[in-house]
């Protein structure tokens, strides 16, 4: 991101990019950035977009060996070209020859990192890997999305709000304009303000749950479990959701034994940085007989609700009360 930022501050821009990962917000951030940079708003004569693979390799070296009309830059922009899956592809070949007045941009879902295109793009351009921000970088830019419409916010509060509506750029973007609206003139963004204005996730509050079993606060998981059941989550599907965690927390645990970083763990598994290093600040409590013993409950409570043995909203109770004091 910093590369990119560096090449748009100071005009120099690489012959081709790639964006690509899970952040869907911060992809698209950072396309609408490039392409505003590289071309005029409404130069239809400079600016080219093929979509979902509906492009042909002759008539975009075409394009792309095409002086600029009346411009500095022409740019090309792919979305899900799907010329990233395979090993091989013939347009590889042709990004060390792109003219210094054209620049590729491909947005992709899917890239296979050993096939030729992608090292392409490595050797003669940029690829930024987006997967979501860190914590840290979360409250950053909680802050200074809020410190833009005037209002401040203290670090606990901005942990309770990503705790609230989750790390979703989108949605987050969506609860601190409702914030914003509602605090201003009033120069600070409290706890209160947050509880009071932002709509929870489900998947947040499910996760805070797990959290607060996690950190033996019985009160507190009790608590966002009322809320739950107040917004209508099915007890079965809460329970379900918390022996997932812990299975998670159990993944996290055996990959830590063997020494493997945080971020290893995260790339391994598919989860951010920062919630694996939640599950390892706890292995200092929890034991891998303990963590497994509450995936091997939960299953078990599941599978009593659905064969009738055992009511769900007592299955919920009895997990929380067995791992919390």
């Amino acid at each position: 991101m910093n590369t990119i930022r560096e090449h748009i501050k100071n005009g120099t821009f690489s012959t081709c990019y790639l964006l690509f990962g899970k952040d869907d917000y911060m992809i698209r951030l950072y396309k609408n950035k490039l392409v505003t940079a590289i071309v005029n708003e409404g130069d239809s004569m400079n600016f080219h977009v093929f979509r979902d693979g509906n492009a042909d390799i002759a008539e975009v070296r075409d394009i792309a060996e095409t002086v600029p009309f009346f411009a500095d830059r022409r740019l090309i922009l792919f979305e899900n070209s799907g010329w990233f899956k395979a090993k091989q592809n013939a347009f590889a070949s042709f990004l060390p020859e792109i003219p210094p007045t054209t620049v590729i941009l491909f947005v992709e879902s899917d890239v296979e990192r050993n096939g030729e295109l992608y090292k392409a793009v490595k050797e003669n351009g940029y690829a930024a890997e987006f997967n979501g921000l860190s914590e840290k970088d979360l409250k950053t830019f909680v802050g200074v999305t809020l410190k833009n419409r005037g209002l401040g916010i203290t670090d606990s509060a901005a942990s309770y709000l990503l705790e609230r509506v989750g790390s979703d750029m989108d949605v987050l973007s969506v609860e601190m304009e409702k914030l914003a609206a509602f605090c201003d003139g009033r120069g600070q963004v409290t706890v209160e303000d947050i509880r009071r204005i932002t709509t929870p996730v489900t998947e947040v509050q499910l996760f805070g749950m797990a959290d607060a079993i996690l950190d033996n606060d019985r009160k507190k998981a009790t608590e966002i479990y009322a809320e739950l059941l107040q917004a209508q989550e099915k007890p079965l599907r809460i329970l379900y959701m918390l022996t997932n965690q812990f299975f998670s927390f159990y993944k996290v645990l055996s990959m830590g034994s063997t020494g493997a970083s945080a971020d290893d763990i995260a790339s391994r598994l598919g989860m951010r940085s920062f919630v694996v290093k939640k599950f390892l600040r706890r292995k200092r409590s929890w034991s891998f007989e303990k963590v497994l013993s509450a995936v091997e409950d939960g299953n078990d409570m599941e599978r009593r609700v659905k064969s009738g043995d055992l009511e769900e909203h007592m299955a919920v109770e009895m997990f929380l009360f067995k791992y919390t004091t």
